[in-house]
Parts: structure tokens; sequence; C-alpha cells
């Protein structure tokens, strides 16, 4: 009995191992993602001074039409000259890994200029975060 307690409790450590080392590692991927210009021509797009949402999804991705379209619809109600670009990733993985996309969706905010990237999000992200990062990217 206690060998399968101690077999129990190395799996949950070596769980909880695996990740924190993967949330940092997506983290620092983020953060040097977020330090580089961003990269307009893998977008086949040119920086039209508005703040800009760049949508990234698949037609297989229920969370993408289901939950992000909706969050992103109920943001751009609230702000006004915001552009956004959706990017089918499975059409154009160039875009994808341009901007360091790992999954579907995810959205990207660059700043009014087009100059940086102001915020990556990986996953589902709620309307008032996105409403917040285009504020700051103003």
């Amino acid at each position: 009995m206690a060998e399968r307690i101690v077999v129990v409790v190395a799996l949950v450590a070596l769980t909880v191992a695996a990740i924190v080392v993967a949330r940092h590692w997506a983290a620092r991927r983020a953060r040097s993602v977020q330090s580089a210009p961003p990269n307009w021509t893998a977008l086949g797009a040119e920086p039209d001074g508005r703040r800009t949402l760049i949508a990234f999804s698949t037609p297989s991705c229920a969370a993408c039409h289901q939950a992000q379209t909706p969050a992103i619809e109920l943001a751009f109600r609230q702000l006004a000259d915001v552009r956004l670009i959706r990017v089918d990733a499975a059409q154009q993985p160039q875009a994808a890994r341009a901007f360091g996309i790992l999954t579907v969706p995810s959205t990207v905010v660059l700043a009014a200029g087009g100059e940086h990237i102001v915020a990556v999000n990986q996953g589902f992200t709620p309307s008032a975060r996105l409403v917040q990062q285009l504020q700051q990217a103003a």
C-alpha cells in the first residue's frame, strides 16, 4: 500500500513539474514574440494606423466560433477605430508561426501604428480582456 502512495505522489509531482515548465516556456515564448516587431508580410497585410486585433482560428475550432467570435464582436461594439484581421491558422501556418501561435483560438493585439505587439493570448480570451488590451494599444 505504501508503495502505491509513493508512486502516486511521484506521478503527481512529475505532472506538476511538467505543467510549471510548460507554462514557463509558453510565457518566455510570448515575451520573445512581443519583443519582436510584427511580421506584416506573414499576414499579407500592411498597418493602416488603427489598433489591430488578429484572431487566429480554424474551420473546425468549436471554441473559436462559439466563444471567441462572440467575445471579439462584443469587444468591437465597445470600441471604435479598431481593425480585425482573421487568420485561418491551418491555411496560413506561416502567419501562426510568425506570431508564436500554439493553439486556436488565439488573439494578438497590435499597437495603433502597427510597430509593436501589445499582447499575445493563447486560447480563449474574454471580451473584457480584449477591450483592456485594445485600449492599451491606442
